[in-house]
């Protein structure tokens, strides 16, 4: 983000200010929750998955109603939901794919959806997001500036195949947990929000505002 000139140390009034008029904004977590800042240089040098990147989430201090949460290991799909529900999140999902903590398109990608305080666990693939497989491999990134370059094609509707089928389908999924059920129709507009070229200039707005 910070490749696309976006001022990750923005003050809380000016992204709110941002969130209010452009629809986005971002919230550095170490500014928020004094816990990250003291364990964020632990992290960095671990070198690791730690607790750490699926703590985040839980302890989130504005407390959202709804979550689509990613975690590294299958084993902690459910567990994770179950925190979830202890927590009183009103819906979510919490998903793992292929050894990715998000949903992919390589493989089966494990779910575990909390929903009015009843957890369903089940399995997505490519197919019912009415997208095409593609290997782990065609998604992989580079440096700063290639993976900047890379989502400036994305967002501007000039993006690879893999690259707009692999955001099709995480934000499908997000987009279920906010009432819309249908994964295939998700998939279709965010496609067509890709290709339109909106996302990009939502990017380039928040970027301007230092």
């Amino acid at each position: 983000m910070a490749a696309f000139g976006i001022n990750l140390d923005m003050n809380a009034d000016k992204s709110r200010q941002a969130l209010d008029e452009l629809g986005v904004c971002f919230l550095f977590a170490p500014k928020y929750h004094t816990g990250f800042r003291h364990a964020m240089p632990v992290r960095q040098q671990l070198k690791t998955r730690t607790l750490f990147n699926v703590l985040g989430p839980l302890i989130n201090p504005a407390h959202p109603p709804l979550a689509l949460i990613g975690v590294y290991s299958p084993e902690l799909v459910l567990p994770i939901a179950e925190t979830l529900r202890v927590l009183g999140y009103q819906r979510a999902a919490v998903v793992h794919s292929g050894g990715m903590d998000e949903v992919s398109l390589h493989a089966p990608t494990i779910v575990a959806e909390l929903h009015d305080g009843e957890i369903k666990s089940y399995q997505l693939t490519a197919e019912d997001f009415g997208l095409t497989p593609y290997h782990q491999e065609q998604l992989a990134g580079g440096t700063p500036e290639e993976n900047r370059d890379i989502l400036t094609r994305l967002l501007q509707g000039k993006g690879d195949a893999a690259h707009e089928a692999a955001v099709a389908a995480n934000v499908a999924m997000l987009m279920r947990l906010h009432g819309h059920e249908d994964l295939q129709a998700n998939a279709q507009t965010v496609l067509e929000v890709l290709r339109s070229g909106s996302a990009y200039d939502r990017v380039t707005a928040l970027a301007a505002r230092g």
